[in-house]
Order: structure tokens, then C-alpha cells, then sequence
């Protein structure tokens, strides 16, 4: 069982990995804002590819972004719901020196291989993100249309 001090620490580590991450995208916003202004005045073919290779990079970075935040905040929650640190396959606490690593984790070492090999998608029963990314920095692709 984890004691309060070391549950804090964990705590601290996962709100400070939540900054670094929204600070992180506030950062690329301003560099897709730039990639944005250059598109509208072009070079040449290697500019052109360059500003689509970065833009495609951004976005999946952001993607894989999102993901760590929801994972970060039902951490967070966990802990406030007292299930922290039990392993969501087995059911069996996780070791201390694995959250330190990965405090965001909901499995075991050796189970989280189990759960890439069967391919489950984590899933966030009964809990929102609210407030989790702020309404500024909504993803939006202006690549995808309604039909």
C-alpha cells in the first residue's frame, strides 16, 4: 500500500508532467501559427514539403499529447477514488518503483505487454476531462470536412 507522502510525490510528478505538456502545445500552436503564414507565401517544392512534413509531425505529436493528458488525469483520479496504483489487468498492485517511473500507469510491466499483444484500448469509465485541455487549444484539422 502506498503512504500519503509517497502518494503526493507521485501526485507532484503527475501534475508537473501536465504542465510540461500544456506548455509543450502552447509552444507548437505558435509554430503551426508560423507554418501557417509561410504557406500562404510559398518558396519552392523543398519549402512546401518541409512545412507539410512539420505540420504532419505537429499533429501527431499532439495526438500522442492528448492521450498522456487523459492518462495523466485519470491517474489523478484514481488516486482520489483510492484505486491508484493497482494494475487494471491483473488487479494486483503495481511496484513503487514503476509508478515513480511511470506514474500515469495502469499496468504492470509484464502486463502492459499482455495488453499490447491483445490490443485493448485503455478506456475512462464513468470519468470526464473537463478542464483537462483548455478551450484554446482544441485540435482542430482544417484538412477534414463534414460531407
Amino acid at each position: 500500500m502506498l503512504t500519503k507522502e509517497v502518494l503526493e510525490n507521485l501526485r507532484t510528478k503527475l501534475l508537473e508532467e501536465k504542465a510540461k505538456i500544456l506548455e509543450r502545445y502552447r509552444k507548437k500552436e505558435d509554430t503551426q501559427a508560423r507554418i501557417g503564414e509561410e504557406v500562404k507565401e510559398p518558396g519552392d517544392l523543398e519549402d512546401i514539403s518541409q512545412m507539410t512534413y512539420t505540420q504532419e509531425l505537429l499533429d501527431n505529436l499532439s495526438t500522442r499529447e492528448v492521450f498522456m493528458l487523459r492518462e495523466i488525469d485519470y491517474a489523478l483520479q484514481k488516486m482520489d477514488a483510492g484505486s491508484y496504483g493497482i494494475c487494471e489487468y491483473c488487479g494486483e498492485e503495481i511496484p513503487l518503483e514503476r509508478l515513480q517511473a511511470i506514474p500515469w500507469t495502469r499496468y504492470h510491466a509484464h502486463c502492459a505487454e499482455k495488453v499490447e499483444e491483445e490490443g485493448i484500448v485503455p478506456t475512462y469509465p464513468a470519468i470526464t476531462f473537463e478542464g483537462t485541455i483548455p478551450e484554446e487549444m482544441e485540435i482542430q484539422r482544417e484538412d477534414i470536412t463534414e460531407a
